[in-house]
């Protein structure tokens, strides 16, 4: 019986965890591994490289590190290929940020930046549905500054929603890897209650203008509001610049 041909290549070097790794992560791009694959048992890649077990686990360990993968275990377990999510972006622009490698203001002006182009790209591609969902978006943060609640996600769902509506995966990923690190900021600070209504007076301005066709006014209610929070955060003294 015909062997199966291989899909790795054995290789002789110092660090031969990394050649593994390598390895699989661009049969995992070039899509030959696509999300939910299982890759061989641990057993099987240390036939196919002529490595050593413990070198195949290191380098498992790093794709998981890496977020490509992930490690099921049991007797159905095993390594399997993880679809794309924003996971390992947003620690690290958390972690830059907490070290100090990347200011509150260089978080800003990236997310401001991110933002208006969203604005733009949505625009032309946003459909009355959408319309619809920011609505009630705004129905749903209303209700909860009116009791008191704080909105934090709902507010962030209104970035979330834009991102969607722009019909691009990318951006979708991007602002939620940025969302999600100025929601864990958001987390550490307690603005007065005036400030959650100012949040929202700038989402339903925002809608509005949407609405209404009217991009430049969005863009600028969008800068506004974004300026406005960098300010807020820095008063409030959670991350010296």
């Amino acid at each position: 019986m015909k062997s199966k041909p291989s899909l790795f290549i054995p290789f002789k070097t110092k660090r031969a965890f990394e050649e593994i790794s390598d390895q699989i992560r661009e049969l995992i791009y070039s899509g030959i591994f696509k999300p939910g694959d299982k890759l061989p048992p641990e057993r099987e890649l240390a036939d196919q490289f002529k490595m050593g077990r413990m070198v195949v686990r290191e380098a498992l360990r790093t794709l998981e590190d890496s977020g490509l993968i992930y490690i099921k275990q049991g007797s159905l377990g095993g390594a399997f290929i993880k679809n794309a999510d924003t996971e390992v972006i947003t620690r690290s622009i958390s972690d830059m940020i907490k070290i100090g490698n990347v200011t509150l203001q260089e978080l800003t002006e990236t997310r401001l930046a991110i933002e208006i182009v969203i604005l733009e790209v949505a625009f032309q591609r946003i459909r009355k549905e959408d319309l619809d969902l920011l609505k009630k978006n705004l129905e749903d943060s209303e209700q909860q500054v009116l009791k008191e609640i704080r909105p934090l996600e709902t507010n962030l769902n209104f970035h979330l929603l834009l991102a969607k509506f722009s019909q691009n995966t990318l951006f979708e990923m991007i602002i939620a890897s940025i969302m999600n690190v100025t929601n864990s900021i958001l987390l550490s600070v307690n603005p007065e209650r005036e400030y959650f209504k100012r949040v929202l007076d700038y989402h339903k301005a925002i809608y509005k203008a949407l609405k209404g066709k009217k991009l430049n006014i969005a863009k600028e209610k969008m800068r506004e509001h974004i300026l406005d929070a960098y300010r807020k955060i820095s008063e409030l003294n959670l991350i010296s610049e």
